[in-house]
């Protein structure tokens, strides 16, 4: 799973200029001055930084429900406990008409929400037994077994930097900013008790979103929680319009979300994430690669995320908050993108195991280095074979040419084991024989974050493999005092600054005594006027009168 030794991904952490959240911060401080200075000011200052580990896995399912017993460890491995669990689908039911006006449906969510959450918990129960066998009691209660946000407690609460206006004083000496004491963005959301019920390793559904076949869905374990609010979806439909005549009024077109993308927003501690499904436009035609282009364009321009109206506490609305708005982001799904090559020299070079050389040819890559889409956006080196289409139930990609026969790359029936048994050669698949290429990819773009690892698992359901990645997040923790101490701190040194860049003039002899004079004499008195300060001063007389 982990990435070849040099092929880590770094972060863009040393990246020039303020750092997004003393950006966010800055524009509550009235004072231009001020406000000025503190975008200098190293965010670590006034900030603690907690790493946040991300597992993020995106799969097309090929609109078929999922065995009761399917095993997605290998691909949802929970096993390194991480923070936050990202989860992304395309085709999670079948296209069909039906399917797109519904928009949603509950019961295919549910099937794979319950094989996700006894991965998730599987692994987290095994890996709390393990660090803590010798520590515990033989008869230590078991864990609860609610997983979802409902069932844990009440639903997260929001707060914005809008309604959170008590929480600090940026142009006014005192921490409380006359409210009664700090209501950071840090004031935990989730119930404490509910927490505890959970488990503290156990995984909680936070958020999902569905947009027909597109479904995203994120787990937190119950320590994070606590730590997360303002939790917001939206979806974007990139699919076919459709318009409506009725008796002679024509209704606006709608699109129908056969293709788009569902996104989760989320704040942890100070830090606000966004992560986005999508399912982009399908086809190898000769511009087929512009339109998934298009559809990328469409989706980030459109996704908005508005605040409830309970996050303004002085009743003007929130502005709705964008991809860009976000410090990290996460961008995984079938994206679509084909290989511009002739399908047998694709097919020879995965046979020779050398699939390095067809990523020159691949249209991912060529449309982000002509700035076409995914600008600002990066991934990691893909080091793993193409991941469509295969035959499903099989590790054969699809369009072999020997349909009837009987496949022994069969995955070993619905847990996708390779070397299992035989499955025969479906003369209907064959038909579908598409060029094998990377469809199913994962981006990222922000600050404070690095990918840890990029690979596909090895699961045999669909005529796509799975893909994962591994990310670590640093989220950022306002500290309040510091965060007063550092403006009370800024404002001295600009009073200071600005005082020393005034004059400082004053008379060493202010009273004049001219002692006793007669009529008609003249006497002479010097003045002396003494500048001590820094920079050079004027002075004049100013004419008096009676």
């Amino acid at each position: 799973m982990a990435m070849g030794a040099g092929a880590r991904a770094s972060s863009i952490e040393d990246a020039e200029g303020p750092h997004p959240l003393t950006k966010a911060w800055a524009g509550r401080i009235k004072n231009a001055k001020v406000r000025a200075a503190f975008m200098d000011e190293p965010i670590a200052g006034y900030t603690s930084a907690r790493d946040l580990k991300v597992l993020c896995g995106t799969w097309n399912t090929n609109g078929k429900s999922p065995p009761a017993d399917l095993d997605v460890s290998r691909w949802l491995d929970a096993s390194s406990r991480p923070d936050v669990v990202v989860v992304g689908f395309q085709e999670i039911v079948p296209l069909t008409a039906g399917k797109v006006l519904a928009v949603e449906d509950d019961k295919a969510t549910r099937e794979w929400e319950a094989i996700i959450e006894r991965a998730l918990n599987d692994a987290a129960t095994t890996a709390t037994t393990t660090a803590a066998a010798a520590a515990a009691p033989k008869n230590a209660a078991a864990f609860a077994s609610d997983t979802s946000w409902q069932r844990a407690g009440q639903p997260p609460r929001t707060q914005t930097p809008q309604s959170a206006a008590g929480w600090t004083s940026f142009d006014s000496p005192g921490v409380s900013g006359g409210g009664g004491g700090w209501t950071s963005f840090d004031a935990p959301a989730f119930p404490g008790a509910a927490a505890a019920a959970a488990g503290r390793d156990r995984y909680i559904r936070l958020a999902s979103k569905q947009l027909v076949g597109v479904y995203i869905t994120v787990y937190v374990n119950a320590s994070t929680a606590e730590h997360t609010r303002d939790v917001r979806v939206h979806t974007v439909s990139t699919g076919f319009n459709i318009g409506l005549n009725l008796g002679g009024f024509k209704t606006p077109d709608i699109t129908l979300g056969n293709k788009g993308g569902a996104a989760v927003w989320m704040r942890v501690y100070s830090t606000p994430i966004v992560f986005i499904c999508s399912h982009l436009s399908a086809g190898s035609k000769e511009g087929d690669a512009e339109k998934r282009s298009a559809d990328f364009g469409e989706i980030v321009t459109k996704l908005s995320f508005p605040a409830p109206p309970s996050a303004s506490s002085d009743g003007v609305a929130e502005k709705p908050a964008g991809v860009a708005d976000a410090h990290a982001a996460v961008w995984l799904g079938d994206l679509n993108y084909r290989l511009n090559l002739p399908d047998d020299r694709v097919r020879a070079a995965i046979a020779s195991g050398n699939c390095a050389s067809l990523l020159g040819s691949d249209q991912l890559l060529l449309e982000r280095a002509a700035r076409k889409a995914f600008v600002g956006w990066i991934e990691a080196p893909v080091t793993f074979p193409p991941t469509y289409k295969y035959r499903p139930g099989t590790n054969t990609y699809s369009g072999a040419g020997d349909a009837g026969a009987e496949d022994e790359n069969g995955g070993g029936g619905e847990n996708g084991d390779a070397g299992g048994a035989r499955v025969k050669v479906s003369a209907k698949e064959e038909k579908k024989k598409r060029t094998p290429a990377w469809c199913d990819r994962i981006l990222w773009r922000g600050r404070d974050i690095r990918q840890n690892s990029y690979a596909r698992a090895e699961l045999t359901q669909s005529d796509h493999k799975p893909v994962l990645a591994e990310f670590t997040i640093v989220a950022r923790e306002l500290q309040p005092e510091r965060l007063q101490e550092t403006l009370d701190s800024l404002r001295r040194r600009l009073d200071a600054e600005e005082a020393a860049s005034q004059p400082r003039c004053t008379l060493e002899n202010p009273q004049a005594d001219f002692g006793d004079l007669k009529h008609g004499e003249t006497k002479a008195i010097s003045f002396r006027l003494v500048n001590s300060g820094d920079v050079p001063a004027r002075w004049g007389f100013v004419p008096g009168g009676a």
